[in-house]
């Protein structure tokens, strides 16, 4: 560590009843061994377990981690922005309160951001796993391996890489925070408006693991709570950025509205169901071949759908 008080790097660490999980993350982040100076910034949104309970016993011992208070439930964008907000390192590594840094992470980031000036964020590898079995499920990464990333391809893909692996440059976070409306998909928001300003760098290595488990706020998230957000992402973005072609995005539409229609389809509307598959198709139609199928299932006889709905949807077709 060096001497001197001010953190380089903040981690902005959010966090709701996590008591099962939030110990193990704060050893994980506060083993890593740096050479510079840093602060865990925890926006715990008023748990209702006894998460708050451990990060006050943690901040007993170690004089680095800060707790914002929380009167109210914030709600995750609001908790996730203010969060960011009271960071006050040169650097932010966004992390989750239930997921694992792994040796190195803090370290091989700072470095690259140290290095490489023309570059605004710089991501990594994570495995994802299931929080019962520890078995891995899949890694998160991006399409394809490039000697840098920009705008263009955080708009086509999506979120390619998980919102723990990122480390950004504090002033490339956007000053007037996070659209409140967003509910979701808020580090898909601002990576967006941080990609905007400069180059995006991944380091191929894995250094954290993803839990996935069944109170996690993504593996709860609806196609119509998806396409909800990215309307109000892609509009605001298109507005903000008046040089981006709106069509960049017809990827993330396409995505968008299939996920909705699967939405009402299953709540047996299928009028809305087949506008949104028709919806996907003319902002890509050759997203996924998902969406023809089930355009097939809508057109076709209810014994043919007997065959190809889950059961439990069943009674929604009759």
């Amino acid at each position: 560590m060096n001497t001197n008080n001010l953190p380089e790097v903040s981690i902005a660490l959010t966090t709701y009843n996590h008591e099962a999980y939030i110990a193990e993350c704060l050893d994980s982040i506060l083993s890593q061994e740096v050479d510079f100076n840093f602060e865990i910034v925890v926006g715990e949104d008023l748990s209702t377990d006894n998460t708050r309970h451990i990060l006050y016993k943690y901040a007993d011992r170690y004089s680095n981690i800060r707790i914002l208070e929380r009167r109210v439930n914030l709600g995750y964008t609001k908790n996730f922005d203010d969060t960011m907000q009271q960071c006050s390192g040169k650097y932010i590594a966004i992390f989750d309160g239930d997921d694992i840094m792994l040796p190195g992470k803090l370290q091989k980031q700072k470095d690259f951001l140290d290095l490489n000036k023309g570059y605004v964020l710089v991501a990594h590898l994570m495995d994802a796993f299931d929080s019962e079995t520890k078995q891995v499920m899949r890694t998160i990464k991006p399409k394809f391996k490039k000697d840098f990333y920009e705008l263009k391809d955080l708009i086509s893909w999506g979120s390619f890489f998980a919102n723990s692996s990122k480390m950004f440059r504090k002033w490339a976070y956007p000053k007037e925070g996070i659209n409140p409306n967003i509910r979701y998909i808020a580090d898909w928001a601002v990576t967006l408006d941080i990609a905007s300003k400069g180059k995006i760098g991944f380091i191929w290595d894995k250094m954290a693991l993803y839990r996935v488990h069944g109170v996690s706020i993504m593996q709860s998230i609806k196609g119509v709570e998806d396409y909800n957000d990215k309307k109000i992402i892609i509009e605001n973005f298109v507005l903000k950025h008046k040089e981006v072609n709106p069509k960049f995005f017809n990827n993330q539409w396409a995505y968008a509205y299939l996920v909705k229609g699967i939405d009402e389809m299953i709540l047996a509307r299928r009028k809305l169901a087949f506008k949104d598959f028709i919806k996907s198709l003319l902002h890509n139609p050759f997203y996924s071949i998902t969406v023809y199928y089930y355009l097939f299932i809508l057109m076709a006889p209810s014994i043919i759908i007997s065959y190809l709905v889950p059961k439990k949807h069943l009674s929604k077709f009759k």
